[in-house]
């Protein structure tokens, strides 16, 4: 059972709802396949959604992997943020790409918006917050990245209980999932950034699951084209949530045109093409392993066993690169 920790509070000021932010991913240069101004895209995505925040007396909450590198953003980058966030204080819960070798140190960017204060951080698991949200007592709690998600919460006289993670939860459609969805007796509403599309709500008992998905798009896909980047609103004892649609370019804009062997509705290619995908990957190297991860997701079919285990290499040495070695 999740249990208090010393460090929560008890909120000022009341809400009339909670915003929440997907994931980011601001950076000065564009990851993967972007072609446009990208740092300027994400802070206009940023303000639209504080400034909603504000309108609607919402507490904006940052859904993890405010940061697309961890470290090394130039320091022009950290004052925008600076100069934004102050007036609002947004809330903003550890990533995995807020981290540095999987550890949130003093060191990253994020403990500089920490430091500046003008940012609420969520950097450790447990209970965080008692506040008033629309009249009721609400009590949030959080699980940044590679933290444990309690097995039951104690709502300890609250009238609602939200919970914030950022976990490869499997929400329908998503393949890397390592968590399966399933109640959290005492919780009302768990909030999952870290998944890039948007899924539909899962409910298990008491509790109603949300991924939202990014407030940026990353991915060039067929998939990644038809979504709608979107922050959610949500007041308790409102069975409805309330989404918006954040201003956005159109996909071709912003992305290269897609071919034959983009999408998830894809054909099989042959073994020439694959590699020929894999040496212009290689060209054009990225720091994130974003462009690889990226190609891998439109290229290996999953039925096929080969693929299968090319995926599994992938995914193994990913997580090696960031956790060490596994016993």
């Amino acid at each position: 059972m999740a249990e208090m920790r010393g460090s929560m509070t008890e909120a000022p000021g009341e809400y009339a709802g909670i915003l929440f932010i997907g994931d980011p991913h601001i950076a000065a240069s564009p990851p993967g396949f972007r072609l446009d101004d990208y740092a300027q895209t994400v802070l206009n995505k940023l303000a639209f959604s504080l400034e909603t925040a504000a309108r609607r007396r919402c507490l904006p909450i940052i859904l993890g992997d405010l940061f697309h590198v961890p470290r090394d953003n130039p320091n022009s980058l950290l004052v925008a943020l600076i100069e934004m966030f102050r007036p609002h204080i947004p809330w903003v819960l550890v990533g995995n790409h807020d981290k540095y070798e999987a550890r949130f140190t003093r060191d990253v960017s994020l403990a500089v918006l920490d430091a500046a204060g003008v940012i609420r951080l969520l950097d450790r698991e447990g209970p965080v917050a008692s506040l008033i949200v629309a009249g009721k007592r609400t009590l949030i709690g959080a699980s940044p990245d590679w933290t444990p998600i309690p097995a039951t919460v104690d709502p300890i006289g609250h009238d609602y209980v939200l919970w914030l993670t950022h976990h490869d939860l499997a929400f329908p459609g998503y393949e890397a999932a390592r968590t399966n969805l399933r109640e959290i007796p005492g919780v009302d509403l768990a909030v999952n950034g870290h998944i890039h599309t948007p899924k539909p709500p899962q409910r298990f008992g008491q509790t109603l699951w949300l991924n939202p998905g990014s407030l940026t798009r990353i991915s060039r896909s067929l998939y990644t084209q038809s979504v709608r980047p979107v922050i959610t609103m949500w007041i308790p004892g409102v069975p409805d949530l309330e989404v918006f649609e954040v201003p956005h370019q159109p996909f071709d804009e912003v992305f290269p045109a897609l071919d034959a062997v983009d999408g998830p509705d894809y054909a099989p290619v042959d073994e020439s093409m694959f590699i020929r995908g894999l040496e212009n990957l290689a060209l054009r190297k990225t720091s994130e392993g974003v462009g690889l991860r990226a190609f891998l997701e439109v290229n290996l079919v999953s039925e096929n066993p080969v693929d299968k285990i090319i995926w599994e290499l992938y995914e193994e040495t990913v997580h090696y690169g960031k956790e060490g070695p596994q016993d």
